[in-house]
């Protein structure tokens, strides 16, 4: 049977699919033109907000690290790192993401963090011998270090076998947000043995004490990817063996029994106010200084909050689900200071920032500002106690929990301090010291921050 040859096209219908043609070739060619424009001189984000970091800086050309790939691979990161409109597209990618149903019960984005618990944690029979810890003088210890060496009441409750997915190294279930943890026996020994050095130079007149807070995942992960991540009780445990000197603060089994409350932020790798007061009441009976009930303070909540989890992680169950933000305000009676680094520019203002100047996801701001400041606070309580809380981020939270509970309250972040610690120390009369920090800063590269503030 013969084919039927095609019909030729008239003169008329040729011109006008050359026409067409040559439209979509100036269509395509002006995408990728004013694409290339843009990605080249459109204006470039510095720092994230979301995810509260500075991004990747455009790197210096030399002739060597063009030579060693190293100049072509920081510039590629620069390139992508700090995209114009970054969080815009972040944000519609993540929409697109979820209308297109990309997420299914459990989605890695991100890979799973090595579990860096190497070997087996000590216990109190197979830690070394020559470690004996020192008695603190009674009146700052009351009793309560016998307590911290119980079982604990309750044992956790366990999650239910709740579905969720990872979006850059970041766990999603029931539209919160969990930061997988790796750990690490022998860096939370290290961070103990630097804890320890510092009850030796400040001798026994000082009292030292170790708060270590676990995060949220230890609370809310489902049981069925527990595995996922390593446990922050064991390798805390772990660090109060190797500890001399030092005393503990059990912020595990003091959060344990309000688990069912807001004591972590959902969309948010910091703990809440609530837990944080949580946390300072257990510090407080420990250090045995009167501490404030929660119905002395102000309560000031904001909603719309969506924090730095949805910046890790790009998840629109986040962005879609935000929270509550809430803190306490004290009333009794106090001023507060301000230094740089070094001490200098001594200024007095709030201890609150607020909170209508921040963008809502820097609402965590509204504690001293930050990080990158000395803070002092004189308080209305008289009881010749005077403490430094050196801390990472989680210790901010805490602060004004404490000013019912010492005369005097030094801030100091162990990121952001230029003086030799000892010296401020002693300088002050600090008489109690509090190392405020969460299990990613003590069992990770954080912890060397404390012994260069031992050095400098």
């Amino acid at each position: 049977m013969k084919k039927e040859e095609p019909k030729k096209l008239t003169r008329k219908q040729q011109r006008l699919a050359w026409r067409a043609h040559q439209i979509n070739v100036i269509g395509l060619c002006s995408v990728v033109l004013v694409g290339t424009l843009f990605m080249w001189f459109g204006k470039r984000p510095t720092y994230s907000e979301e995810e509260k970091r500075d991004l990747a800086k455009r790197p210096k050309f030399t002739v060597s690290s063009y030579l060693d790939g190293s100049f072509t691979a920081d510039y590629a990161t620069y390139f992508n790192d700090s995209v114009p409109l970054r969080s815009f597209f972040k944000h519609r990618i993540a929409a697109f993401r979820d209308h297109l149903g990309f997420t299914d019960d459990v989605e890695i984005h991100g890979q799973v963090p090595v579990k860096k618990d190497d070997g087996q944690p000590v216990s109190e029979t197979t830690a070394p011998e020559t470690e004996t810890v020192e008695t603190l003088p009674a009146a700052a210890v009351p009793a309560a270090t016998e307590a911290m060496t119980e079982p604990p009441v309750t044992e956790p409750e366990e999650e239910e076998d709740a579905d969720g997915e990872m979006a850059n190294d970041i766990f999603i279930v029931k539209n919160r947000g969990l930061m997988l943890y790796g750990g690490g026996y022998k860096t939370g020994q290290h961070y103990a043995e630097i804890l320890n050095r510092y009850h030796q130079e400040l001798g026994s007149g000082v009292n030292i004490y170790s708060l270590v807070a676990p995060t949220s995942v230890t609370y809310y992960m489902p049981k069925k990817y527990a595995d996922m991540s390593a446990s922050e009780p064991d390798n805390i445990d772990n660090i109060n063996n190797y500890l001399s000197g030092v005393t503990p603060v059990d912020v595990y089994n003091a959060l344990l029994p309000h688990k069912k409350e807001d004591i972590y932020m959902r969309t948010d790798h910091h703990w809440s106010s609530l837990g944080a007061y949580y946390a300072a009441e257990e510090f407080a009976k420990t250090a045995g200084v009167p501490f404030t009930p929660l119905s002395d303070y102000e309560k000031v909540s904001m909603d719309g909050y969506v924090g730095t989890l949805y910046g890790f992680s790009g998840s629109s169950k986040l962005k879609d689900n935000p929270e509550t933000f809430t803190y306490y305000v004290p009333q009794n009676s106090y001023t507060c200071t301000y230094y740089d680094t070094d001490m200098t520019n001594e200024r007095e203002a709030p201890l609150f920032l607020n909170p209508e100047n921040l963008d809502p996801a820097s609402w965590y701001l509204v504690f001293m500002g930050g990080d990158e400041r000395i803070t002092h606070l004189k308080t209305d309580t008289r009881n010749g106690r005077r403490v430094c809380i050196i801390k990472d981020s989680y210790g901010n939270a805490m602060v004004p929990t404490l000013t019912g509970s010492f005369e005097d309250i030094w801030v100091v972040d162990m990121r952001y301090f230029d003086l030799n610690i000892i010296s401020f120390l002693q300088e002050h009369g600090i008489t109690d010291v509090v190392f405020a920090m969460n299990t990613f800063s003590a069992t990770g590269g954080n912890s060397n921050k404390l012994e260069t503030l031992l050095n400098q």
